[in-house]
């Protein structure tokens, strides 16, 4: 026992024969627990130990008082005993697993932790105990937890894991939804990757944790950066428990009776002690910079990331906005490819047998005859109206075999009226947070949906590519539209850049990070895949981007967002470019796609370098909302900042500046560029 904060110790009279596993105090009361259901009870003031010793007998691992004259302890198995009232009583924890740590934020509100990821909860004191989830992934043994406040609960494994608990502002309190650390200053993985033995809270994100080999760490972050701290033992040993008496000092007990005091909570690792004062600018600078250097050097990771990917998108996109090909083109194409086939077959037995030529010889001038009007009569004849409606009859008939596959899925949504607008996300994840991802679904549902529309033009179809007459049931409105002129690609580029543009990037950020898991589906199969590459840009793009799902999901959704805007800045570009250059690139016998990337395209690219660069700069500023995936970029970093200093100001300001020089940076080359690009004579450059 110490009364001077561990500077002496007296050593008190034990009624103990088995060894003891666990103490706790209140309000001057101490009780301790130990092996073959040992159990003391000391009164505050009081110089004796009470046996309160448990038969028949249980190895307790964790206890925890709950009053003066009450506790609360675990053990294998699931056992969970009371004891008040000078009464041990059993409470049933409804899991059969061994329970290792038990915590009380009062005499009612407390938390169990055990093996395989065990949490439950008690509001009751303990005489009751409702099953918490455990994060997802999580299998590991919880060994220690703290219940410090309403609104934050922390717990180790014996893997190296942080888990916590934080309550909402709506009012959730914490202890219900649980949630891994990633912890940043161990390359944003979830573990530490060594054992934890102990843990203990003195304030909302301040903590330490203890372990075997002389291992202590603290985190000022709620667990993002932790750091180890100095070791003043000449040979490793095994620490057992932490404990903060105050939010600063702090004591180490360990093997072989080490005992260990710090005054800062062992957060200096230099010799002598030296407490930051973020009240002096430039001593929270010194804290600050490299923090904030990380968030610049990951912020700039997503932008690159994301300006590639955007651009080639947009590159893609625009081309099929501007691609010519209509259905009525897709149909004179089929009809020619039908034909040929047909003639080929013949042609070839007309060579193979050249006796028919000197059978009949007037027979080779009709066939020449009749071969051109085959082959004109896929451009200027009218169209074979019954091949094309036994056609859409077939494809309309598997377009409603799609559809009603799909049926009891959508039956099963239970939605009503107004409500199946959103049938499309119900189909893709019918049975929620519990099942999988099905985008094939949805993608057998749009194929449905254009076959049975294609099919239903095909059927309604008449002799020559005519617009069809809707006459409207009100003031004789007639809306005439030519169904034949409709441009696939230009319509699914249509529909990918209107969903992107028309809804909230900081919604596409959460919807592609924690409901399609990009991260997860793309980065996890990447990583695995370079696992073992040694080449530098490899191991770059396998450690720095592929292992932190975050940044996959953020280059992803900045990405997909600016390709739907980059795409509308090529096409106007492309639009800019006079037709005739296409038409002479189609005369010299190159193709569309020939002729968009050798004549077309580079031009288009210079004229779009001056709103591109607009883009490019609010691509690095849409960045910041990366930070609501949990990805450390600026942003985050300064609330990081913010957080431990409360210098709200100077972290935030700092911020704005860093934006700043990286945007100004980028336009600047980009200015640079643009001048270096310009096609002389095209536009006002305002005398330059």
């Amino acid at each position: 026992q110490s009364a001077d904060k561990g500077a002496t110790w007296v050593q008190l009279e034990s009624p103990a024969t088995s060894d003891l596993r666990a103490s706790d105090s209140v309000g001057g009361a101490i009780a301790v627990v130990g092996d073959g259901g040992a159990a003391y009870l000391r009164a505050d003031g009081s110089g004796t130990w009470l046996d309160i010793s448990l038969s028949p007998p249980v190895d307790f691992r964790g206890m925890a008082m709950t009053s003066a004259t009450s506790l609360v302890a675990v053990g294998p198995g699931g056992a969970v005993w009371q004891y008040s009232s000078d009464t041990w009583m059993q409470r049933d924890s409804g899991v059969s697993t061994d329970l290792n740590e038990v915590s009380f934020l009062d005499a009612t509100l407390g938390m169990i932790v055990g093996d395989g990821g065990t949490i439950l909860a008690t509001d009751d004191g303990g005489e009751s105990w409702e099953y918490r989830e455990a994060p997802e992934g999580l299998d590991a043994d919880i060994v220690a937890l703290d219940y410090y406040s309403g609104i934050r609960v922390y717990a180790i494994t014996d893997e190296g894991h942080i888990v916590k608990s934080v309550g909402t502002t709506s009012g959730t309190a914490a202890g219900y939804v649980w949630e891994l650390v990633e912890i940043e200053s161990a390359g944003r993985n979830t573990s530490l990757g060594l054992e934890l033995s102990s843990i203990d809270v003195s304030s909302v994100n301040k903590f330490l944790v203890s372990g075997p080999s002389s291992y202590a760490a603290l985190s000022l972050d709620g667990g993002n950066i932790i750091t180890s701290q100095m070791n003043p033992l000449s040979s490793p040993m095994d620490f057992n428990h932490v404990l903060f008496l105050n939010l600063f000092d702090a004591v180490i007990v360990g093997a072989d009776g080490v005992i260990l005091f710090s005054e800062n909570a062992g957060e200096d690792e230099a010799v002598g002690f030296f407490i930051i004062d973020y009240g002096d600018f430039g001593q929270f600078v010194d804290y600050s910079k490299e923090m904030l250097i990380d968030g610049l050097h990951a912020t700039i990771r997503i932008v690159l990331f994301g300006m590639v990917l955007g651009f080639f998108l947009g590159v893609m996109l625009s081309m099929m906005k501007t691609a010519p090909t209509t259905l009525k083109n897709v149909a004179q194409l089929d009809r020619f490819s039908i034909i040929r086939m047909i003639l080929i077959p013949f042609c070839i037995i007309e060579t193979a047998i050249p006796f028919i030529r000197l059978y009949d010889k007037s027979w080779s001038a009709t066939r020449i005859s009749e071969r051109l009007r085959i082959l004109s009569s896929t451009n200027t004849r009218p169209l074979n109206t019954l091949v094309l409606r036994a056609f859409g009859l077939g494809i309309l008939y598997y377009g409603i075999m799609l559809i009603s596959a799909l049926a009891p899925i959508v039956r099963s949504l239970n939605l009503d009226g107004w409500e199946y607008v959103y049938t499309p996300i119900g189909l893709i994840s019918p049975d929620g947070i519990n099942g999988e991802l099905y985008f094939g679904n949805f993608l057998q549902a749009l194929l449905g949906i254009a076959l049975i529309l294609l099919g239903l033009l095909f059927l309604t179809t008449r002799k020559f590519f005519l617009k069809r007459e809707v006459r409207l049931p009100f003031r004789g409105i007639t809306v005439k539209w030519n169904f034949w002129d409709v441009r696939p690609m230009n319509a699914v580029a249509t529909v990918y850049t209107d969903l992107f543009r028309n809804t909230p990037l900081l919604v596409q950020f959460l919807f592609i990070h924690f409901g399609v898991q990009f991260g997860k589906l793309l980065g996890d199969p990447g990583a695995a895949m370079l696992e073992g590459e040694t080449n530098f840009v490899l191991v770059y793009l396998r450690d720095m981007i592929l292992a932190d799902r975050a940044c996959v999901s953020s280059i992803f959704a900045l990405g997909l967002n600016s390709g739907a805007y980059q795409c509308e800045t090529i096409r106007g570009a492309i639009a800019a470019i006079p037709s005739g250059q296409m038409e002479a690139g189609r005369s010299i016998g190159l193709n569309y796609m020939q002729t968009m990337g050798l004549v077309i395209m580079p031009q288009a690219i210079r004229i779009c370098i001056p709103p591109m660069g607009n883009e490019m700069v609010n691509l690095v500023l849409n960045s910041s909302l990366a930070m609501v995936v949990g990805y450390a970029e600026l942003t985050r970093k300064g609330r990081l900042i913010n957080a431990v200093t409360f210098q709200i100001f100077w972290a935030y300001g700092m911020v704005l500046v860093s934006y700043f020089v990286v945007t100004w940076t980028l336009a600047l080359l980009l200015r640079h560029l643009e001048t270096k690009s310009r096609i002389p004579g095209l536009g006002i450059s305002g005398g330059a």
